[in-house]
């Protein structure tokens, strides 16, 4: 529908038309389109932010993913970008076109949800205090500040929507290490956490059940990070309190946060996951499903996808991809003892991989072709190295 085309000497012709119908067409239109109908009458406004049509947008939306990027000009400064890119136009390959978004003191990305992408921010170095706030680019609407807490890199965070209550919630938990007395001339060292909830609309934290095993996010915050998925936080996890077994690959385990009833699952690895040395671990939603990703002796990386969420015994391998290509078309970002890739999009027919790299924020993405294993980087500009990475899609839905 061209904007252009509507006029008064049009209205006649589009009363005719069902609000349903109506409804239907406008929602196989991009943000961008719908925020320039806004502007056109009474009936546009009313209808683009109602949310039965938020809700009907944003599932069309899920089908044209984006891939969102934030970086920092300098970590001085703080000031910060974001870029959406259409995954369709990033497989054309230097396909210059992308969206890109000024935005200031960004301290952390949390994540991002239904077009929503939750932030940390602060006034540091003028104060050591952070806030929430959410986020939506496509629309440029952002909450107030909420969420106060003292700046602490040790706080981990994760981001989803609570289906039940119909509420965006934000999961803080934080680890700490206690030294106990000596057994055998050996130091005990144990782990013990707190988690913590702030849901949009509240006004404070409140506590939840203990993590029940830690996740392995608190060890290494640049990988293993949280996957939200149909209104569950899920993390890669090692199911023993003792610091010293954190490392041994049979102790892994996916821990599953409901954030309706605010309980855990605990959720097996696929059978024979560990079997080979070094495993580098993580998960990740490819598809609408939840997958497990790990190396395999330096030589492959293997993807598992869980077709049943929650039941062990439906995990089946996607994927077993070599790491020769990626070494031939990128060797000086591959340190052979830190293979750190992580999938963030497959194609609907199963044939395209997009992979980032996890340490390197200067590394191109990486498109595989999983018919041959075949990999190609692609940038979106020479100049950018980012924060933040993720498959994102571009939404209606509110900040307040």
């Amino acid at each position: 529908m061209a904007v252009g085309m509507r006029g008064e000497s049009n209205s006649a012709c589009w009363a005719a038309v069902p609000d349903e119908l109506m409804a239907e067409i406008l929602s196989w239109l991009s943000v961008k389109h719908l925020m320039q109908l806004r502007s056109v009458n009474k009936f546009f406004k009313t209808l683009i932010s109602n949310p039965y049509f938020v809700q009907m947008h944003l599932n069309k939306s899920a089908r044209t993913p984006n891939l969102a990027l934030i970086w920092l000009d300098s970590m001085e400064d703080r000031d910060s970008h974001f870029v959406s890119k259409s995954v369709p136009r990033l497989l054309l390959h230097n396909d210059p076109s992308y969206r890109l978004i000024n935005f200031v003191r960004i301290s952390r990305v949390v994540g991002s949800c239904n077009g929503l992408i939750c932030l940390i921010c602060s006034s540091y170095p003028s104060s050591f205090d952070e806030w929430l706030c959410f986020w939506n680019p496509a629309i440029r609407t952002i909450t107030p500040e909420f969420g106060l807490f003292s700046r602490s890199s040790d706080i981990k965070f994760s981001f989803g929507y609570d289906n039940l209550n119909k509420t965006y919630k934000v999961v803080a938990f934080l680890v700490e290490l206690e030294v106990h007395g000596t057994l055998n001339n050996m130091v005990q060292r144990t782990l013990k956490n707190m988690v913590k909830v702030f849901s949009l609309g509240d006004n404070s934290w409140r506590d939840i059940q203990c993590l029940p095993v830690i996740p392995l996010h608190w060890f290494d915050a640049r990988n293993n990070k949280d996957v939200y998925f149909n209104g569950t936080i899920n993390w890669l996890a090692y199911c023993n309190h003792d610091f010293y077994l954190r490392g041994i690959p049979e102790n892994y385990v996916i821990l599953s946060l409901d954030l309706s009833t605010e309980s855990y699952t605990q959720i097996m690895l696929p059978p024979g996951f560990d079997k080979g040395p070094n495993v580098q671990a993580n998960i990740a939603l490819l598809m609408n499903f939840l997958c497990f990703c790990r190396d395999f002796e330096r030589n492959h990386f293997l993807i598992w996808k869980m077709k049943d969420f929650g039941v062990q015994d439906s995990w089946v391998q996607l994927f077993k991809i070599s790491y020769h290509n990626f070494y031939s078309t990128n060797a000086q970002l591959f340190d052979l003892q830190h293979l750190e890739i992580l999938p963030i999009y497959l194609s609907e027919n199963g044939y395209t991989l997009i992979f980032t790299h996890n340490y390197n924020s200067n590394a191109p993405v990486f498109i595989c072709d999983c018919r041959d294993d075949t990999v190609e980087p692609t940038r979106i500009s020479d100049t950018i190295g980012w924060l933040w990475a993720k498959d994102y899609i571009e939404s209606l839905v509110p900040t307040c």
